[in-house]
């Protein structure tokens, strides 16, 4: 739980610490020189004041009456570390905004609801842009007795960046949906937070500009149903539902699902994309329990690509796949399938020993599209060293005529001792002895080059390999 919520944290704005973690400010003793910092315009002054932590930040007015007026004059930066909620709220109801960064992650507020009702009525009035709500709460699953946001916080309008933890979302029955609410939001992020349907669907619709939606350990809408004429980004991280159907979505680019907990053996998630025509990166899809519907088609093992079952746009795709089981295998080849101008490809392997071979299935497979014309280049993440595993890479190495860079990143489990790693190596041997029909230059890394994924850079759509760098 804790690697979670740092990793979610870390995407807060500005790196999170960008102003609470600077170092406090002290007097020099006995500095009896020039004072040339107050000569300075009141601008960068302003400038000067907004970046330091708000304790500071608000002592500044001591220094000299140059600077009484600076620190309200301001925009303000407030991280609730080592402050207490009163402290919180007097400074929320003296300065008078705008608030540029509001960073709540020390209160608990099923003992403090009064007062969080106070501060967004506050927010709302004085204008914040980034806003960060963390129930500091003893028990950390949602329960009916967890905190319910008020609608106030929808009030935000000037919202660019929301971030919510452990706490259940406002409650939007009866709300219009006929004038936007949060019409400046870009980003909404939650983690452990509870949300419902018609919440969700109310968000999507009245939101603009909204681009990227995170969502982390959330208890979530099933199915969750994705309509948006503006969204761009959607994570999905270890969720629990059994259907998400992108609905209608003309500018989403990136849609990822990572480590979604199985609800049983028998479980699978579905996953229905009706229309997406701007999507260029998905993963992971897991071969074990995802099930892929494209438009009004499932696609099985023996699908074969068609004008309604495939989607053509899609560049950076990533799947999870256990190459010892032929069911895995055969659903993988039919993915595939689906996507006929991947120019890049991730495989992260869970394959266990089993001592079969799928060989004939391999020797047997017809034209893969994307892996015969257009992969450029692969990652193998996990590599064991599996005869199932090299299977697959012989596939490769005659059907594709396009790639020019295969990295093998091996897994860390299979070197933890001498005689691991000395079986590795002779498997290396083996890998290195396959023929290739282009001129294709392989890397074998060591598990130190294995993804350290985040949603920061997962998000950033600058990024050009959201699964890779």
């Amino acid at each position: 739980m804790g690697e979670l919520v740092e990793k979610f944290m870390g995407w807060f704005p500005g790196g999170r610490n960008a102003v609470a973690g600077a170092a406090p400010i002290s007097a020099a003793v006995d500095y009896e020189g020039e004072d040339r910092i107050s000569a300075l315009p009141d601008d960068l002054l302003r400038c000067i004041v907004s970046r330091l932590p708000v304790k500071d930040a608000a002592r500044t007015a001591a220094i000299a009456s140059r600077w009484r007026h600076l620190w309200r004059s301001s925009p303000l930066s407030l991280r609730d570390a080592g402050l207490l909620p009163s402290a919180v709220g007097r400074i929320l109801a003296e300065h008078p905004g705008p608030f540029r960064v509001i960073d709540i992650a020390r209160c608990s507020f099923a003992s403090h609801e009064r007062e969080l009702a106070e501060w967004l009525r506050l927010l709302a009035s004085k204008g914040v842009e980034d806003l960060v709500l963390l129930n500091d709460a003893a028990d950390l699953e949602l329960t009916s007795d967890t905190v319910r946001l008020p609608r106030d916080i929808l009030r935000c309008a000037s919202l660019q960046r929301l971030f919510l933890a452990f706490f259940w979302f406002p409650d939007t029955d009866g709300l219009s949906h006929g004038a936007y609410v949060l019409p400046n939001l870009q980003e909404l992020g939650m983690f452990s937070t509870g949300i419902s349907d018609w919440d969700l669907d109310y968000v999507l619709a009245c939101c603009p500009v909204l681009e990227k939606l995170v969502f982390v350990l959330n208890s979530m809408p099933d199915p969750i149903r994705l309509r948006s004429e503006s969204l761009r980004c959607v994570i999905l991280w270890f969720f629990t539902v059994e259907e998400v159907a992108v609905v209608d979505a003309p500018l989403l680019e990136r849609l990822f699902f990572m480590e979604a907990p199985r609800l049983g053996d028998d479980s699978i998630l579905m996953i229905k994309i009706a229309s997406a025509p701007n999507l260029r990166a998905l993963g992971y899809l897991e071969t074990s329990f995802h099930r892929l519907q494209i438009r009004d088609n499932v696609i099985k093992p023996g699908t074969m690509p068609s004008r309604s079952t495939v989607l053509p746009g899609v560049k950076k795709l990533a799947f999870r796949v256990n190459f010892g089981v032929l069911k895995e295998v055969k659903l993988l080849v039919a993915f595939l399938r689906c996507f006929p101008n991947i120019d890049t490809l991730h495989i992260e392997s869970l394959t266990q020993p089993t001592g079969k071979s799928h060989d004939k299935f391999w020797q047997e497979v017809s034209t893969v599209e994307c892996i015969k014309s257009h992969v450029k280049k692969m990652v193998i993440h996990e590599y064991r060293g599996e005869q199932t595993e090299l299977e697959f890479l012989k596939f490769i190495s005659r059907s594709a005529h396009e790639l020019q860079t295969l990295d093998v990143l091996l897994n860390r489990e299979s070197l933890t001792s001498v005689a691991k790693a000395t079986e590795m190596k002779n498997k290396l041997v083996a890998l290195s002895r396959v023929p290739w029909t282009c001129e294709c230059k392989i890397m074998v890394l060591g598990p130190e080059y294995q993804n350290d994924w985040s949603i920061q850079k997962a998000s950033d759509l600058t990024v050009e390999d959201p699964f890779y760098w």
